[in-house]
């Protein structure tokens, strides 16, 4: 048994190492690569050198190979090769890209700063390295990308870094700077736009198409982009420059009621004659930049605006500057200065210069008439026209050099460049403040004041010296305005109503009422000062209308008189005033007492009055007596001549009834009837209406008498009275 054992350990031994070393060459021999990794090859022995330079071997020359072991089992010339390094694949993310630099292949070509892939597609993505080398491919930073995937790249002959997709979010834009590729046009800033690159995700195409190195005129909108831009080595290390720089700028947006003006920092030369370049068609608003530079856009202030919105604008190529919508309120016009247009040509311009002109004659006509009208009331004497006119502009010098060129004009019509002739009403405007420039000018009145007050905006009253010596000062207010008509005349001339105020109006003022004051005392000036302010009015007016401004009114408000001067008229007037109250007085004294006298008569007139009617009425009684007397002295004749008729024919009468009485009653009765008759006629009171009386007796005293005579009363109608004593009185 023993022996046996002893027989079979040599074999088994052999065996063993005969398995054991066939085991090691089955190892070295046979290689497995993982699904996810790939396997580098040396080769050690029997081989070539490889050239001076080279890094991999693409020839089976001694040193790292080329061509890699990919995921699978492999056969390895072993010993004469060996499998030095397994590595993983090299992985892109989903939002990534592969970066990839090769550590050999050509030089690269002078000036480049990224190897142009002449391989093409022939090693399929750096799959493979020996086609890479073979087919021209050059050394440094690749311009062909690695897209998401796992790739067996040879870590010898590549380095992969990561770079992240670049992501433009919305409200931005990106602008693209590429460090590689033709140098930009003369003059240019911008390079330009190239077909092919696809939103810079193609560097090849880029580069191929000859872009250019340097900021580029094309932008990228809101989005998501695979970009050769800046990476970071797998391998660790610093990052790696990227063809493309990316940087994020806010997007243009213009607000509610406001512009964009643009001015554009590329593009061809702006005419030295021009002030905004001539507009083209088709840059979508200044979105299109390529279509801007290569249809012959001019650098500078451009005349086409951008209204309220969002625009996605390159703003290295364009700055925007924004601007408040221009708003003309009621009550003033905006005069509108143009810097586009055509010049205006000679003939164009004198034809301006004579239709001002001839308007300006005729309201100067018109103006010295009125102005004649009003002097000549003032002063009571009519004066010609010549003689008002040269005395309301031509008495200072000053005056006249402020006057000088008061004429020319500069007024362009519609269409050519210069202030506009057609003025701009009220409302709100999108208006291109660097084309046209709207100069807003107020139509309504305006007051300008010389006064001490504390008031903004006005001037120190006027420092005037009298014909007589004494200083005055004077507060003035002058109310004017410029017709809307006139205002593109009166821009022309001055500028503004701020310049109007104070570099002519000021000064003209001034002089016109220095002057004025010097012909005149100050007590006149004072006492004249409406004849004065009428001056003044028509002098201010003339000269202004020069300037294209209607005055409306001249005032002067005030007229401050040296203290002294003041103290002496003060003393003056008030003996003036004593007198005049004395006089006054004394008046008031006369008149009193003949308002006395008017009363008195006043209170006697009644009295007058009747003593004149009672003279006026007894004369005409006296004259109505004697007219009576003498109808009385007719009538008694006549009566008289008829009563002693009567009379005669009555005592005949009479007489035949007293005889017939006689005979009836007898001589005493007839008496007593008589008697009687007498009594009663005249009233005579002989006895009391009531006696009592105690005789019996038929006599005269008795009942029967009492009787008798009660009888006789009532025959005769006799009437009864009462006296003032009670007692009853017979008639």
């Amino acid at each position: 048994m023993n022996d046996t054992l002893l027989e079979w350990l040599p074999i088994a031994v052999i065996g063993l190492i005969v398995f054991i070393v066939v085991v090691v060459l089955i190892r070295r021999w046979l290689v497995n690569v993982g699904a996810r990794e790939i396997a580098i090859k040396e080769r050690r022995y029997l081989g070539h050198k490889m050239p001076p330079g080279r890094v991999v071997a693409t020839e089976g020359e001694v040193g790292i190979q080329a061509d890699v072991l990919k995921p699978g089992l492999h056969f390895v010339k072993w010993p004469f090769e060996a499998v030095v390094h397994k590595v993983p694949l090299i992985e892109i993310g989903p939002d990534e890209l592969g970066v990839v630099e090769a550590i050999d292949g050509e030089p690269m070509p002078p000036g480049r700063n990224f190897a142009p892939d002449r391989a093409q597609n022939a090693h399929n993505n750096f799959q493979d390295p020996i086609a890479f080398i073979k087919q021209g491919g050059v050394k440094g930073i690749q311009l062909r990308t690695l897209p998401p995937g796992l790739w067996p790249i040879h870590p010898y002959l590549f380095r992969v870094s990561i770079s992240k997709m670049t992501v433009i979010p919305p409200g931005k834009v990106g602008i693209v700077t590429a460090s590689d590729g033709d140098q930009l046009d003369s003059g240019r800033l911008h390079g330009k736009a190239v077909d092919g690159h696809r939103n810079y995700q193609d560097a090849e195409q880029f580069i191929a198409n000859k872009g250019q190195k340097g900021p580029q005129v094309e932008i990228l909108t809101p989005g998501t982009y695979r970009i050769h831009t800046q990476s970071v080595p797998i391998a660790g290390g610093d990052p790696k420059p990227g063809l493309f720089f990316i940087r994020l700028y806010d997007a243009t947006v213009i607000n509610e009621n406001q512009i964009g003006l643009v001015e554009a920092l590329d593009g061809a030369p702006l005419d030295p004659r021009d002030y905004v370049a001539t507009p083209i068609e088709g840059h979508d608003n200044f979105q299109d930049c390529n279509e801007f530079i290569s249809r012959g856009g001019q650098r500078g202030p451009q005349k086409d605006i951008l209204l309220p919105g969002t625009y996605y604008i390159n703003p290295l190529v364009f700055k925007l500057i924004p601007e408040s919508a221009r708003e003309v309120k009621p009550g003033e016009v905006a005069v509108i200065v143009s810097n586009i247009g055509t010049d205006p040509t000679e003939d164009i311009r004198r034809a301006m210069a004579n239709k001002v002109r001839e308007r300006l004659e005729q309201e100067e006509r018109d103006q010295v008439t009125k102005a004649a009208a009003r002097l000549d009331k003032l002063e009571g004497e009519n004066r010609r026209l010549n003689e008002i006119q040269e005395d309301l502009i031509a008495n200072d010098p000053a005056d006249q050099r402020l006057d000088q060129g008061a004429h020319e004009a500069y007024v362009v019509p519609e269409g050519y460049r210069g202030i506009q002739e057609t003025v701009v009403g009220p409302g709100k405007y999108y208006i291109n403040t660097l084309a046209m420039s709207p100069i807003i000018i107020p139509t309504t009145n305006m007051t300008v004041e010389w006064t001490a007050e504390d008031v903004d905006n006005t001037f120190d009253p006027f420092e005037v010296i009298s014909k007589d010596g004494f200083t005055m000062k004077l507060e003035v207010r002058v109310v004017f305005r410029v017709k809307p008509e006139d205002a593109p005349f009166m821009v022309a001339k001055i500028g503004n109503t701020d310049k109007l105020i104070q570099n002519v109006m000021h000064p003209l003022i001034d002089s016109i009422f220095r002057n004025q004051a010097s012909e005149s005392s100050a007590m006149a000036y004072l006492q004249n000062r409406h004849e004065e302010q009428e001056r003044a009015e028509a002098r201010v007016r003339m000269h202004l209308l020069k300037y294209h401004v209607d005055v409306v009114n001249v005032l002067i408000c005030h007229i401050h008189l040296p203290e002294e001067l003041m103290k002496t008229q003060t003393e003056k007037i008030l003996a003036e005033q004593r007198q005049n109250m004395y006089n006054a007085q004394r008046e008031a004294e006369e008149k009193r007492i003949q308002l006395e006298k008017t009363r008195a008569h006043a209170d006697n007139q009644k009295d007058l009055m009747a003593a004149t009617v009672g003279v006026e009425i007894s004369t005409r009684r006296s004259e109505q007596r004697k007219a009576e007397a003498d109808g009385e002295a007719h009538y008694i004749l006549a009566t008289g001549k008829a009563e002693a008729e009567k009379v005669r024919l009555m005592g005949e009468a009479q007489g035949v009834a007293y005889h017939e009485q006689v005979n009836a009653l007898g001589p005493q009765g007839v008496a007593l009837v008589e008697t009687l008759r007498v009594i009663g006629e005249k009233g005579v009171r002989i006895t009391p209406d009531i006696l009592a009386s105690g005789g019996t007796g038929d006599g005269g005293g008795g009942i029967g008498t009492l009787l008798l005579l009660s009888l006789f009363k009532d025959r005769l109608g006799i009437e009864a009275s009462t006296t003032g004593n009670g007692a009853k009185t017979v008639k």
